[in-house]
């Protein structure tokens, strides 16, 4: 009996042993997430600027006045939405579409973005994921400040009002995109017929009701085929008159696209204003893991498709 007892005893171990690096690497991963490294806490932000790793390069997407007024994470390089935005009337006649490969590959390179470069960017509300949208397609990684500034005021952490020296230009290589992480208009009138494909507004409910026409729309209202899945719904609450900045864990995350009926199957296409709430979506879900192939953000969103007087749309303030 004791032979067997101890036979039993190793056996245990042995499979405990196999089991246990899984085990801590679950637990390693940031808020439950398959890719949480892809978020940075406002404590790991701060090691490494006081570590002053060489190859750290901290992005604010922030207006003139939030990164001025409130302060900016010290050494942080301020960019803003027309820095890496097509300008109106050169490709386009409306604004807010994505730089293309070579032109953001410049854009990178003049904010001292390197091909090894440790990039963080933080926002004050939704930005930093679609700037890490744009470096997701053109090949680079990224990581984003779970909890944007707040996070970083609410830490403790100084903060500086002047802007740092210019950084040198960087030498990074811009990939060509796949065409599967971006939607165009054409795709997006073919998801009204598509079994397989499935188009979600995430804009504010105002917007999606045609109640509210946001500066640099064309009509009110919404694609009749689409469903409403605000880009809130990834964020956690906070107090009134503050913003969703903070990520939910990757088990309420799950949650949320169950609620919706978001099939994992299937081709998912969003859209918002001009391509940039619709991120937090795109975001989440490369953390979840999903293939990406087909998480496609319809970079000209709301702005494109209510330009053009073809495109029908649907204004209804009772839903």
């Amino acid at each position: 009996m004791r032979k067997i007892c101890s036979c039993r005893i190793v056996a245990v171990i042995a499979v405990l042993a196999l089991l246990l690096p899984g085990i801590a690497a679950a637990a390693d991963k940031y808020k439950g997430y398959e890719k949480g490294d892809a978020l940075i806490t406002a404590q790991e932000l701060k090691q490494l600027i006081d570590a002053k790793d060489p190859k750290l390069l901290v992005l604010a997407v922030a207006d003139l006045a939030e990164y001025r007024v409130p302060g900016h994470v010290p050494g942080a390089v301020r960019v803003w939405r027309p820095d890496y935005e097509i300008p109106k009337d050169t490709k386009y006649p409306f604004e807010g579409m994505m730089l293309e490969q070579a032109e953001f590959q410049a854009f990178a390179r003049k904010f001292g973005v390197n091909n090894d470069t440790k990039l963080v960017i933080y926002d004050h509300q939704y930005d930093s994921t679609r700037l890490w949208w744009g470096f997701f397609i053109f090949g680079k990684t990224a990581r984003v400040l779970d909890g944007g500034f707040q996070a970083w005021k609410a830490a403790g952490y100084d903060t500086d009002t002047l802007a740092p020296s210019d950084p040198p230009a960087g030498n990074f290589t811009a990939k060509a995109a796949n065409p599967r992480l971006t939607a165009v208009m054409a795709d997006v009138a073919a998801a009204e017929k598509a079994a397989n494909v499935q188009l979600w507004d995430t804009r504010e409910k105002t917007e999606w009701t045609g109640e509210e026409l946001k500066k640099g729309a064309y009509r009110k209202g919404r694609i009749p085929w689409a469903k409403f899945f605000n880009w809130k719904e990834f964020k956690k609450p906070v107090a009134a008159g503050e913003k969703f900045t903070e990520f939910k864990p990757a088990a309420e995350a799950v949650a949320v696209l169950q609620k919706f009926g978001v099939d994992k199957a299937k081709d998912q296409i969003f859209y918002c204003q001009s391509g940039v709430r619709t991120t937090t979506h795109i975001f989440v879900m490369y953390m979840l893991g999903w293939d990406m192939n087909k998480v496609r953000n319809y970079d000209g969103s709301w702005i494109e498709w209510s330009f053009h007087e073809k495109n029908p749309l649907v204004v209804d303030p009772a839903k």
